[in-house]
């Protein structure tokens, strides 16, 4: 008990908080990637068989492209994969998607043309690639590739933006919008939704989510706040259109959905700071808690702290009706030792003989 070798329960008990929270997440990650696989898989095999309720649910909306959901197969094993042996593959796929994506956007006359060629099946006369998936697709490619290389936040930052793209859709279907750019298959959106969110999910370990994450009351308040911030946008443009009716056009969605993203945002980015500061204030009060309760040269705990410690241990184990046992050492000749050579080496020789004792603990 004098030695003090075990560190703060609290410490402990944030450490375990944060960890179960990650490994949480990262399990939501995984359960995500697989929704969006599976749909993906169904879609591909709907396509295939003519299964026009499968491929095109809304009778107006645009029909999911055979790329698309190959494309969405393909980045949702990378989102699931962390063997770092499976690094080239990861990369492989995601330079792909990317540079396909670009294209798409870049030249996208040459891109259908391209695109026409997967597109013979029965249910799939008026398939398209939309701009819409097209930047969403380019933007979950290189929060992979971001992900590679160890840049989480931004990782985490372009998943986030990637998600105004179903976003803005699925707010032209539930306002009646219908803008070509915008305009995506309902089955897309069930795909890429949860996709964007599997793949900001898979860096928890690092960036602005790992501090909605922590013990913190900055986090905490982060998380009761993040949903209903990111909801008021569209809870108010559903208000305003309602009133107005003529106000539903296609850049009164995009600020809709971008102001949306910019709160979350902020948000997270706050909670990022001030996670930091109280981190950094929490590290400043354990040295200081230490410093009042340990001696400075052993780092053994003083005398008040081991009298705390030690009613502590008695009372508990009072309580559990336990044997409670103290060890006296002395230390032979140490008076000598500091005349002979000096406080200075005395010193050493405490410092020497807590580290060996230490050393025997359990």
């Amino acid at each position: 008990m004098l030695l003090g070798r075990d560190s703060s329960r609290a410490g402990k008990a944030s450490k375990a908080h944060v960890k179960g929270s990650v490994r949480a997440a990262l399990g939501l990650a995984s359960l995500f990637a697989l929704c969006s696989f599976l749909i993906a898989v169904v879609a591909l095999v709907a396509y295939r068989l003519g299964l026009v309720d499968i491929v095109q649910p809304l009778a107006d909306s645009p029909t999911i492209h055979p790329v698309t959901a190959l494309c969405v197969i393909l980045l949702a094993i990378c989102v699931v994969l962390t063997n770092p042996r499976a690094h080239p593959f990861i990369d492989g796929v995601c330079s792909v998607v990317l540079l396909g994506a670009l294209a798409r956007l870049a030249f996208p006359d040459e891109a259908s043309v391209w695109l026409q060629q997967f597109n013979s099946y029965p249910a799939g006369p008026d398939a398209v690639v939309s701009t819409g998936t097209a930047l969403c697709l380019l933007l979950l490619a290189a929060s992979l590739l971001l992900r590679q290389y160890g840049n989480a936040a931004i990782s985490q930052m372009m998943s986030v933006i990637a998600y105004s793209a179903p976003a803005l859709a699925l707010v032209g279907f539930v306002f009646g919008i219908e803008e070509p750019h915008a305009r995506m298959s309902l089955t897309t959106v069930l795909m890429l939704t949860p996709l964007c969110v599997a793949t900001a999910l898979s860096t928890v370990f690092h960036g602005f989510l790992r501090p909605l994450l922590g013990p913190t009351h900055i986090s905490a308040l982060a998380r009761r706040h993040l949903a209903l911030v990111m909801m008021a946008p569209y809870l108010l443009g559903l208000s305003i259109i309602d009133i107005n009716p003529d106000a539903a056009e296609i850049s009164f969605l995009i600020l809709i959905v971008a102001s949306s993203q910019t709160v979350g945002l902020v948000v997270a980015f706050m909670a990022l700071s001030f996670g930091k500061l109280e981190r950094r204030s929490n590290i400043l009060q354990r040295r200081a808690e230490t410093r009042a309760m340990r001696d400075g040269l052993t780092g053994a705990l003083n005398r008040a702290s081991f009298t705390n410690q030690a009613h502590r241990e008695i009372s508990e184990h009072r309580r559990i009706k336990g044997v409670v046992s103290l060890l006296f050492i002395d230390v032979d000749h140490f008076k000598c030792i500091n005349d002979t050579y000096g406080h200075a080496t005395g010193d050493k020789v405490l410092k020497r003989i807590i580290r060996l004792m230490r050393g025997c603990l359990r």
